[in-house]
């Protein structure tokens, strides 16, 4: 088989298992993941054929997951960086993260890990505007787990700033969200343990 050819196969089946995990996790293919794909991939094959060196196809899909995913492996550096304790270059990752264009999902996972951010550093004003500011994405969203992750740290937050009433109100949005789940179950300790406090 022509090996350029096998690289655009490589390219088309990455698009597809790229878009059939993100429907699995309910939160679809976005059109800027897609083009970034077929614009990465071509740039690369051509590159390639331009160099008469076909690229081993193992490399062109480290290199377009790299490419596609690169807001949430910068996050996740960001996260292992704030769990060390090294706040000031997890926060600046998360704001180049934000700096590189992501899609719509992974701008939320980098704005939703910034604001759970603030709020271990206690800057819990700052903490519940973006947490607040990432609500209206949800009318046009459907990610359950993201929402239910944004109304639970905003809870916590709203709780830490004497706002109970509308802690209690995000708590009860994250059981109705998503029962069952990690954040659900903190949410109704949290809940519980305001009932005793004021019991």
């Amino acid at each position: 088989m022509n090996p350029y050819i096998l690289l655009v196969l490589v390219a088309l089946l990455y698009t597809l298992v790229i878009g059939l995990l993100s429907t699995l996790r309910r939160e679809g293919l976005s059109w800027q993941v897609a083009v970034e794909i077929v614009m990465a991939a071509a740039v690369l094959i051509g590159l390639s054929l331009a160099a008469n060196r076909p690229m081993q196809p193992v490399l062109l899909v480290a290199l377009l997951y790299l490419v596609t995913m690169r807001a949430r492996l910068l996050v996740d550096l960001a996260n292992l960086l704030a769990r060390r304790g090294m706040v000031a270059p997890a926060t600046r990752l998360y704001r180049l993260a934000l700096g590189l264009k992501p899609d719509p999902i992974s701008r939320l996972i980098a704005q939703l890990n910034q604001g759970v951010h603030m709020l271990k550093q206690n800057q819990i004003t700052q903490a519940i505007s973006q947490l607040q500011g990432l609500l209206p994405a949800f009318d046009t969203l459907s990610s359950p787990k993201y929402e239910a992750a944004v109304r639970y740290n905003l809870a916590v937050a709203y709780q830490r700033h004497g706002e109970d009433a509308k802690a209690v109100i995000e708590f009860n949005q994250v059981i109705d969200l998503m029962p069952g789940s990690l954040y659900s179950v903190g949410a109704q300790k949290a809940l519980d343990r305001g009932k005793r406090k004021d019991g």
